[in-house]
């Protein structure tokens, strides 16, 4: 059986402080875009993973690899599986590849055990696997408030179009947040842009983008053209994108994009609040 896993950006990103458990409060609007990774799964006399990303079939922290082995132990099946990733999402881009890999692979599992397990069941062991992956059981546009686990539905709409910008280097998540921490409090607030859906921002600009000098580049570019309705980094980075009308003016910024800064860049053109299926 296979299902496709979708990417996600962050309209908004806030840090709202620390919490008791070392993990930061957060406030964030996530949406999913037509971007996505996809997943097979079938029975198999012996437990298997393979992708077109090398470097994950030997990565012990491998989502997918945990999430299959937390499955099974909570719904008490001993089944083994052979699991196929193949990868669009880019690793280190700040747009939930792995997150959204565990949620599909526990979404998937269950569909093949006959639903063994109910909803609030998936949404607890996708909160245990990661802060984002309870975002990705639905994966619907949502406000997600404590590590990202506590999710309140907010519509979007289905007619527009995001361009993705990815340098050829990543962000770590850990790394953004620690620069973060090391801010002083006058500067822990992302700048915040007026728009459609209200004030948007992503705090952790504030640590990565000084360091990064070519995503607050990129940022200012994608700002100043016409066809630019929001533009921010998405997570923790290195991804920044903007929201545009239609496909057709996603594909003109790509090709102005790539005119002005070459083809070195990783961009692609999508539909904003995909359907997860």
């Amino acid at each position: 059986m296979k299902i496709s896993s979708p990417a996600k950006i962050n309209l908004a990103l806030e840090i709202l402080g620390r919490r008791p458990d070392g993990f930061h409060e957060l406030a964030t609007w996530m949406i999913p875009v037509g971007l996505t990774d996809k997943i097979e799964i079938e029975p198999a006399s012996n437990s298997s993973f393979v992708s077109n990303v090398p470097e994950l079939e030997t990565d012990p922290s491998n989502l997918v690899v945990r999430a299959a082995e937390l499955f099974n132990r909570v719904a008490l099946v001993e089944t083994q599986y052979a699991i196929r990733l193949e990868k669009e999402i880019p690793i280190g881009a700040g747009l939930g590849g792995g997150s959204s890999n565990a949620a599909a692979t526990l979404r998937l599992l269950n569909r093949i055990h006959n639903g063994r397990l109910g909803p609030e069941q998936l949404y607890d062991l996708a909160a245990t696997l990661g802060s984002d992956v309870a975002f990705f059981v639905d994966g619907r546009s949502a406000w997600c408030t404590g590590r990202g686990e506590k999710i309140e539905p907010r519509d979007f709409p289905d007619d527009l179009w995001v361009c993705l910008f990815k340098p050829g280097f990543g962000v770590s998540t850990a790394g953004a947040y620690r620069a973060y921490a090391q801010l002083p409090g006058n500067l822990k607030r992302g700048r915040e842009t007026e728009t459609k859906w209200g004030k948007l921002r992503n705090d952790l600009e504030q640590a990565v983008l000084p360091k990064y000098l070519f995503l607050a580049l990129i940022k200012e570019w994608l700002q100043r053209q016409p066809d630019s309705l929001f533009a921010l980094m998405s997570g923790s980075g290195s991804t920044v994108f903007t929201i545009v009308q239609s496909q057709s003016a996603g594909d003109l910024m790509r090709a102005r994009f790539r005119k002005e800064f070459g083809e070195q860049t990783w961009a692609t053109v999508c539909r904003l609040n995909h359907r997860v299926e």
